[in-house]
């Protein structure tokens, strides 16, 4: 009986270590579990216990990025598709309209397309790339779960190239409208601007960006060559010049349409002659045309033209033109050879030193003498002013030409003092002269001002002399100090000033004469 008791006592004693034993082993046994196949049993009834790679379990994903690939036409396209993890799955490069290789195998037939492989993935090369080149690249990678893929932009950049549908050489007619166009093609789009050779375009500015450039009424002076350039940064940039020519009918600018002239002396008349085609340029004088001959010339240069006399007489005054006519048209510039005087030329500051008189001065130009001047002024009146009025009388004077100065170049000068005129008050005046041959015509106009009150130097203190004290013996050295101071005061002193100082001498020169 005991011994059976003692049996019992033994085998539960096992018992309880087996199960402890089984109790530490079971959380080991369930953590490596997933890493057999024995207790698992396919579909089949067919038990697997074949161990798996155990990285496979750790899905695939991308080391390289997904990037915009930029690459000049013709060069050379590197896309790369590196993976951790990659194991044994695939990777697949595809457009997305069609597969270009799985794994290392080429399945599109381009030879400039080439694989290169390493541990971490399949890098896709493109040679000699073209146009047609640019777009999306699929790195794909296949596993035994959905695939992973990363998308690349290839992005082939071309130089730009001009097709602009003008001409290179225009000619148009004045007047009418006119586009330059300038089309570039080009990867990233090209820029266009448009300028002018060596000048400013019409519209006054140096650059314009626009793709054409726009000429609503075409004037002559926007004859020459325009530059089209397209720019967008792939290598350098291109242009294409196009040179307008505009043609028109003669156009005549006169420098002077009145020229003084003399009898005997050289005179030059000129116009400024422009047109397209060149026209031809002829002299006339009143309606009679001029030839050359040994007292007439007659000059080019560039578009000037000049009819020069070399010895004038009485017969050569009077009204000349030039005419000039090409195939489109004609045209005449007028101008008038006079013997009169020029206009004259006032020489006064307008601003006058006295309140009741101002003193003008002018300067005429003529080969023959002046005769006779007539001036003409009055009060000077702002249309604002609330009592202006249009018909302010004018007065005329004639002064006499006593004061005439000529110099080399037939310059006359004149001067006339103005009297009773009103302080601070502005006035106007013109100017005429007249020769042998009349009347010229009338100066600019003028505006000259009188002051408040008359600008006059300070009197300078006069010494005073003690008559008692002054003895026969000093009468000469006062006399000699008088003379001297006299001299040195009508040097520095007004008129009025002098004749006070003689009178202060008169009456000394009295006390004197009654004290002897």
């Amino acid at each position: 009986m005991l011994a059976e008791l003692n049996l019992r006592r033994e085998v539960s004693t096992n018992f309880v270590q087996v199960f402890i034993i089984f109790i530490l082993i079971l959380p080991f046994n369930m953590s490596n579990s997933s890493e057999y196949l024995g207790s698992g049993v396919e579909s089949g009834g067919t038990r697997r216990n074949k161990i798996k790679d155990p990285g496979s379990r750790i899905p695939p994903t991308f080391k390289s990025g997904p990037r915009v690939y930029k690459e000049e036409l013709g060069t050379t396209a590197l896309l790369l598709c590196k993976v951790n993890n990659l194991g044994d799955s695939i990777i697949v490069w595809k457009q997305p309209d069609r597969i270009i290789s799985a794994g290392m195998g080429m399945i599109r037939k381009d030879k400039r397309m080439a694989l290169i492989g390493g541990v971490d993935g399949i890098n896709l090369e493109i040679k000699h790339l073209n146009r047609d080149d640019a777009g999306n690249y699929i790195c794909e990678v296949e596993n035994s779960g959905e695939p992973v893929l990363q998308t690349n932009t290839l992005q082939v950049l071309v130089p730009p190239k001009i097709t602009t549908q003008s001409r290179s050489n225009l000619t148009v007619r004045k007047e009418s409208s006119l586009m330059l166009s300038c089309n570039a093609s080009g990867f990233p789009e090209p820029r266009i601007t448009w300028q002018r050779q060596h000048q400013m375009l019409p519209s006054g500015e140096k650059i314009l960006n626009n793709t054409f450039l726009k000429f609503e009424h075409v004037q002559r002076s926007d004859s020459g060559t325009y530059i089209c350039t397209a720019n967008n940064g792939v290598g350098p940039p291109v242009q294409e010049t196009i040179s307008v020519n505009v043609i028109y009918s003669p156009e005549i600018d006169v420098d002077k349409r009145w020229v003084h002239g003399g009898v005997g002396y050289e005179a030059v008349i000129s116009c400024l002659v422009y047109g397209d085609p060149e026209p031809q340029v002829l002299w006339y004088r009143n309606t009679m045309l001029l030839d050359r001959n040994e007292k007439r010339l007659m000059e080019q240069y560039g578009q000037r033209h000049r009819l020069v006399i070399t010895d004038m007489g009485l017969e050569d005054f009077g009204n000349y033109s030039c005419s000039a006519e090409n195939e489109l048209g004609k045209s005449r510039g007028f101008i008038q050879l006079s013997g009169e005087p020029n206009m004259a030329v006032v020489l006064s500051s307008s601003h006058g030193m006295f309140s009741d008189k101002f003193n003008l001065t002018w300067s005429v130009e003529s080969f023959a003498p002046i005769l006779g001047n007539r001036i003409m002024y009055r009060k000077f009146m702002s249309s604002e002013d609330p009592n202006y009025d249009t018909r302010s009388r004018w007065h005329t004077v004639l002064p006499h030409n006593d004061n005439s100065f000529i110099d080399n170049n037939f310059r006359h000068e004149f001067s006339y003092l103005y009297f009773a005129l009103e302080p601070n008050t502005k006035y106007e005046t013109l100017i005429q002269a007249r020769n042998e041959h009349g009347w010229g015509k009338y100066s600019e106009m003028f505006l000259f001002s009188t002051r408040a009150a008359d600008d006059v130097p300070k009197e300078l203190p006069v010494e005073s002399i003690d008559l008692g004290s002054v003895s026969d013996n000093n009468w000469s050295t006062i006399g000699e100090m008088g003379l001297k101071s006299s001299s040195s005061f009508i040097q520095t002193h007004s008129l009025i000033q002098l004749i006070s100082y003689i009178c202060s001498s008169l009456l000394i020169l009295s006390s004197v004469t009654i004290l002897i």
